[in-house]
């Protein structure tokens, strides 16, 4: 049973602020915010930026990879691997802090609050907000992100950038190859692409200046390139040397490709 939050109330730590069909497949998805109160412990990200977490509603984030699940909150993004969850190259660790989000989701541990409301907080404490620290942006309706973003700094990647035009001012295009940024690039897309240690920046690409490539000069909540496309926007996109639990398959990915 999730309670809803008024605003004569403390403002959680963490709290629901969706419940839809997912606009992938239509299946039951939640999104979720956590460090509400400036709270997460994230080296890269810093403390400024609240994380929204997207989840399949009905099964938990382990099973929902197991059983392809995991399609309705990551749409197209090949680093699902095959939908069993082999080949899998998501630098996510969903062991951790995705299934501990669901757990508590499940026990009822979350009020409900209303996005602009999370935004409006955020804003009173000079912070921002990551949208999808686990889970696509595209898997929920524009008015969602932007009510979430309004008038505060985020954060914020999308595979499914051929798809959602509308994300351009809010996302940027994840991309994986030189020839998907490209194709992005000309569709007026900023973009965040993963690359191996030989593949060269495009001169429109500049590395992520909170990336261990870059000595980890700064942290997302104060960097705040990665906010999508502005009009005219003159500024570079990001690019970021593969990381995480999936490295080996992503090169071996890209060797084939």
């Amino acid at each position: 049973m999730v309670t809803t939050w008024t605003r004569t109330d403390i403002v959680p730590s963490s709290a629901v602020v969706w419940r839809g069909r997912s606009l992938f497949d239509g299946a039951p998805i939640v999104a979720i915010v956590t460090g509400l109160r400036g709270d997460n412990a994230n080296a890269k990200t810093g403390k400024a930026l609240a994380q929204l977490w997207i989840l399949r509603a009905d099964v938990s984030p382990l099973d929902a990879i197991r059983l392809g699940a995991d399609a309705s909150i990551c749409g197209m993004c090949r680093h699902r691997g095959d939908g069993t969850g082999a080949g899998r190259t998501c630098y996510v660790a969903v062991k951790n802090a995705p299934r501990s989000v669901y757990a508590a989701y499940r026990r009822g541990a979350y009020v409900s609050m209303h996005p602009r409301d999370v935004a409006t907080h955020l804003a009173s404490r000079n912070m921002g907000i990551r949208i999808g620290a686990y889970g696509d942006g595209a898997a929920l309706p524009l008015a969602v992100i932007d009510a979430l973003t309004h008038g505060i700094f985020h954060t914020g990647y999308t595979h499914n950038w051929q798809t959602r035009d509308d994300l351009k001012p809010y996302l940027m295009a994840s991309v994986d190859t030189p020839e998907e940024y490209a194709i992005a690039a000309a569709r007026g897309w900023r973009t965040f692409r993963v690359r191996t240690e030989s593949q060269a920046l495009a001169s429109r690409e500049i590395a992520c200046p909170a990336s261990d490539e870059s000595g980890n000069r700064t942290t997302c909540d104060s960097c705040r390139l990665c906010d999508g496309a502005r009009t005219d926007d003159r500024r570079k996109s990001v690019a970021i040397i593969v990381h995480g639990i999936g490295v080996k398959t992503f090169i071996r990915l890209q060797t084939v490709a």
